[in-house]
C-alpha cells in the first residue's frame, strides 16, 4: 500500500538531505497551501531580505509561471497578498556583550499605517526620494522599502528601515529595546517622518 507523504507546512525538514524537488512536487499538489507559504515567506523578506526559507534562494525562484502546475501556485500566492497591507517601522540592534561576544539580535517592529500595497508603496517612495533615502520597490507584487540605517558588516550596529508587507505582523519589541537602542546611538537617528 501506498502512503503518499502529507504537505505540511510547518516542518522544519521538507528540504533537508536533498529532498527539496519532492518538497516542491507536494507543494504542487497543494496550491492553496503553497500560497500561504509564499506569502509568509513574501512578507519575513519584506521585513527582513535574510528571512528566506530555503537557504540562498527564495521560494518564488522554485516557481516558473509558464509551468501549469507552478502557474496554480503563484496565483494563489497572489490571491494570499489580496488583503490590507502595512507600512511598518523596523529596527534592529546587533549588540555585543561587556566581553567582546555576540548578543542576540533585538527587534522592534511597528505597524504605522494601514492601505493598499500601491497606495502605501507610492507613499513610501515619495517620501523616501524627497529625502534621499535609498528605497527599492517590487513592481510584480507590491512590496517597498526604505532604508534607513542600512546593516553594515560591524557590531554593535543598528538597523533600521520603513517596509510594506501584508497586515499580517504584530506590533513587538524586545525587552528595553529603547535603552539599548539610546545607549548605542549617539545624537538624532535619521527617521523618515512617517510614524
Amino acid at each position: 500500500m501506498h502512503w503518499p507523504k502529507s504537505y505540511c507546512t510547518f516542518c522544519c525538514f521538507p528540504v533537508s538531505m536533498g529532498a527539496l524537488p519532492a518538497h516542491l512536487e507536494r507543494m504542487r499538489s497543494h496550491p492553496e497551501i503553497a500560497g500561504e507559504v509564499l506569502r509568509l515567506e513574501y512578507t519575513a523578506m519584506s521585513l527582513n531580505p535574510n528571512a528566506k526559507l530555503y537557504g540562498r534562494r527564495t521560494l518564488l525562484e522554485f516557481f516558473d509561471p509558464a509551468l501549469p502546475r507552478d502557474r496554480a501556485c503563484l496565483e494563489a500566492f497572489e490571491r494570499e497578498l489580496d488583503m490590507p497591507w502595512a507600512l511598518y517601522h523596523v529596527r534592529r540592534l546587533f549588540l555585543l556583550s561587556a566581553d567582546g561576544e555576540q548578543r542576540p539580535v533585538m527587534r522592534s517592529t511597528e505597524r504605522v499605517d494601514l492601505g493598499s500595497p500601491q497606495q502605501l508603496a507610492r507613499r513610501l517612495l515619495s517620501i523616501s526620494e524627497r529625502h534621499r533615502v535609498e528605497a527599492e520597490h517590487d513592481p510584480v507584487y507590491g512590496r517597498a522599502r526604505a532604508w534607513i540605517r542600512p546593516r553594515t558588516q560591524g557590531r554593535p550596529m543598528a538597523e533600521e528601515l520603513f517596509a510594506t508587507a501584508p497586515a499580517r505582523v504584530i506590533d513587538k519589541q524586545d525587552k528595553y529595546f529603547e535603552r539599548e537602542r539610546d545607549a548605542l546611538i549617539s545624537g538624532p537617528a535619521a527617521q523618515l517622518p512617517l510614524a
